[in-house]
């Protein structure tokens, strides 16, 4: 079969030791704990074989979500770095080889999580987008390696609710277009400022906090949205040129509940839109996508979030 090429790369500094970074990514046992795609499916069956940090060391998944492979440990550079071979079964038969390379830099270790992988032909058209995927997944696992090497846990938990019927509500915000990675600073930016507008009570007392994503561009890294309040029914003076502001009627959604630090919250993401692809659904056009802030770290504890 003939095939296209395509590689990520992605990096991060940890502060441990490169000895502590080997034994956690050596050891299949504590990949569930960081592992980018088995957060999306918690309870997809894992088979573990060999000695963790020797050659031969392999996990085998099987889920209805996240497709069916295996991953084989195949060289180890000492405490430099590790390779494995992945062999994906489903959704489509494809191998690729994946490297952690290791670098001690003053007090912090340097990961580097690289894929050389390849598609089949018939989806050459998809090359861009699944090395956006696949760069995005990387930067998900990379942020929880570094959560648990550094306190010995993942403050993140995501829970399918799936179709739900959805009560309608109106909502009143600041719209932004930014870079994926400037999301969550900008967004935090807009609830300080809206926040301070609100006691100052020049906005209506919200019900509920949220954010709507009117375009979300992995290809791009561009991000159009709008953060900020939600109300079950129309405040009586809700229109304002500093604002957008609207109404999403009743309507169907595939709800995913996500509790845990923000910074983890594209695992909820992942998870929706992997259930999308599985039930080969798409997404409305007419409602965007949106999150809805039960709490915030200001009131609970961020794990709890």
């Amino acid at each position: 079969m003939f095939t296209i090429p395509f590689n990520v790369q992605r990096t991060i500094a940890v502060s441990k030791p490169v000895e502590d970074i080997f034994q956690i990514i050596a050891d299949f046992n504590s990949w569930r704990s960081w592992s980018p795609w088995l957060c999306q499916e918690p309870e997809c069956p894992v088979s573990i074989q060999g000695q963790p940090g020797k050659q031969g060391h392999s996990q085998r998944w099987d889920g209805e979500r996240i497709g069916t492979g295996e991953m084989m440990l195949m060289a180890v550079d000492s405490h430099n770095g590790l390779r494995y071979q992945i062999t994906f079964l489903k959704p489509w038969k494809s191998q690729a080889k994946v490297n952690f390379e290791f670098t001690q830099a003053g007090e912090c270790t340097k990961i580097t999580w690289s894929m050389q992988g390849t598609l089949p032909i018939f989806m050459i058209f998809m090359r861009n987008a699944m090395s956006a995927l696949v760069a995005s997944d990387y930067e998900r696992g990379l942020v929880m390696l570094k959560e648990l090497a550094e306190t010995g846990e993942v403050l993140s938990h995501t829970k399918v609710l799936g179709e739900l019927a959805c009560d309608g509500f109106y909502y009143l915000g600041r719209r932004k277009t930014c870079e994926l990675n400037e999301v969550a600073l900008s967004m935090e930016n807009d609830f300080v400022e809206l926040n301070a507008l609100l006691e100052k009570q020049k906005i209506p007392s919200p019900d509920f906090s949220v954010s709507l994503y009117h375009q979300y561009d992995l290809a791009k890294q561009q991000c159009v949205y709008t953060s900020g309040f939600g109300y079950v029914s129309k405040p009586l003076e809700m229109i304002n040129d500093d604002f957008e502001s609207g109404c999403i009627e009743h309507h169907k959604a595939l709800c995913v509940d996500h509790v845990g630090a923000y910074r983890h919250l594209g695992n909820g993401w992942s998870t929706a839109h992997g259930l999308l692809r599985v039930s080969k659904q798409k997404a409305s056009k007419k409602i965007p996508m949106y999150e809805i802030y039960a709490n915030s770290p200001g009131d609970v504890d961020e794990g709890e979030c």
